[in-house]
């Protein structure tokens, strides 16, 4: 996006305005020192009519130099007081405009940039301040007034003469019309000028004042987007580094599951296969031990009843059919307690198995939700599931002792 060139400075609002028409334009003072040097510009063009006294005639003249100076008088005052009493500036500003028209519009009093003004002056070079003074008071005295002219001094002639010559146009006929043609088409001319030029200024001041406008309130408005996006990207961006930094953790913690899992793994497969295995051979081993104790107890019954059938009233039973009752008996006794220590032990060694998968399950199911951050809680947990595995034989359980090995037994404990 290209940079905003910054726009050129305007003029600021002015202080009033006030069209002069053909004597001296439009006046749109914007700031007090502006409208006192258009003022003092005036008063030094006209002040050489208030240094010397030619006569009652050129009271036409210094009246509108008085109202020069009341409005310059008023310009200072408002000036001063602009900041402490405002309102009060507004009223000297006002009555600093109408002692302006007083004199330029009402009294008419030569602008400096009009040809009167300019035509005064040379006859003022060329011949004598009391003639020019003459020739103004010609031009600007009402044809009712009562203004006394005392002509003495020669040039005093000359100067009312020439001033009464251009004012009521007394040359020749032909001259004097061509002349007043000339003079009518170039006042005319003038005239529009004048107020062209001051309704193009007014236009253009306004144009600029809404471009402006128009100006600051893009600038403004880019300043607000470029805050908005540089916050939105702020707030992106730490949103962003959050999501990174918790798909990182979470990257990281998944990778410590996998390692951890794939570590785990062969165990927990061969947990689980001893555990099925044991389960089998639980189920097997139990189900022998219960037939054979039922087939047991069936055979030895079946055995005695027929030792009691085969031995005569009133006699003792045969000492080799005793003998081969007690060895069948200790021998059935002696399977069936290695079927049951089988049963116990295999039982033992399922609910082992079956404990560490469950701790295996269990651990990879904490490490998952980060809930084992603790290295003595994993080296605990881990120390349990790695203990030495038990061989599962039960001792001196399941069936009482035999006679053989009540016999054979020590006296130890």
């Amino acid at each position: 996006m290209s940079e905003t060139t910054t726009p050129p400075p305007a003029k600021a609002q002015p202080l009033f305005v006030l069209d002069l028409g053909a004597n001296g334009g439009r006046l749109a003072p914007t700031s007090y020192q502006e409208l006192d040097s258009w003022l003092g510009v005036e008063q030094n063009f006209w002040s050489w009519i208030q240094r010397r006294n030619y006569g009652n005639h050129e009271s036409v003249a210094k009246e509108p130099m008085q109202a020069l100076q009341h409005a310059r008088n008023h310009s200072q005052q408002g000036h001063q007081q602009k900041s402490s009493n405002p309102q009060h500036a507004l009223q000297q500003l006002e009555a600093c405009k109408s002692q302006i028209e007083e004199a330029f519009i009402r009294r008419k009093l030569p602008h400096s940039s009009t040809p009167l003004a300019k035509r005064v002056e040379a006859f003022r070079k060329d011949v004598s301040e009391r003639a020019a003074s003459y020739f103004l008071s010609s031009q600007l005295s009402p044809l009712t007034s009562n203004t006394h002219y005392q002509v003495q001094e020669l040039d005093a002639w000359r100067g009312m003469v020439e001033g009464l010559i251009e004012r009521f146009q007394l040359g020749t006929a032909n001259a004097k019309g061509r002349k007043q043609a000339a003079d009518q088409s170039f006042e005319q001319l003038r005239e529009k000028a004048e107020q062209l030029v001051g309704e193009k200024t007014e236009a253009y001041e306004a144009l600029h004042w809404d471009y402006l406008e128009l100006a600051e309130s893009i600038r403004l408005e880019a300043g607000e987007q470029t805050a908005t996006f540089a916050t939105v990207q702020g707030e992106r961006q730490a949103a962003f580094e959050k999501l990174t930094e918790e798909h990182e953790k979470a990257l990281d913690a998944l990778r410590k599951t996998f390692r951890e899992e794939l570590a785990l793994r062969a165990p927990a497969e061969y947990w689980d296969k001893k555990r099925i295995g044991h389960r089998l051979w639980a189920s097997v081993t139990g189900g022998l031990s219960f037939l054979g104790i039922g087939l047991a107890a069936v055979g030895l019954g079946w055995q005695i009843h027929d030792l009691l059938q085969n031995t005569p009233q009133g006699s003792a039973p045969e000492t080799w059919r005793l003998a081969v009752l007690a060895l069948i008996g200790v021998f059935a006794v002696w399977a069936l307690r290695l079927l049951v220590r089988m049963f116990l032990s295999h039982l033992h060694l399922l609910t082992d198995a079956g404990e560490r998968v469950v701790m295996v399950h269990t651990y990879l199911s904490l490490l998952e939700g980060d809930r084992l951050s603790s290295k003595e809680d994993r080296q605990l947990i881990l120390q349990a599931l790695f203990r030495p595995a038990s061989d599962g034989i039960v001792k001196d359980e399941g069936v009482p002792f035999s006679l053989a090995e009540m016999l054979t037994r020590t006296g130890k404990t």
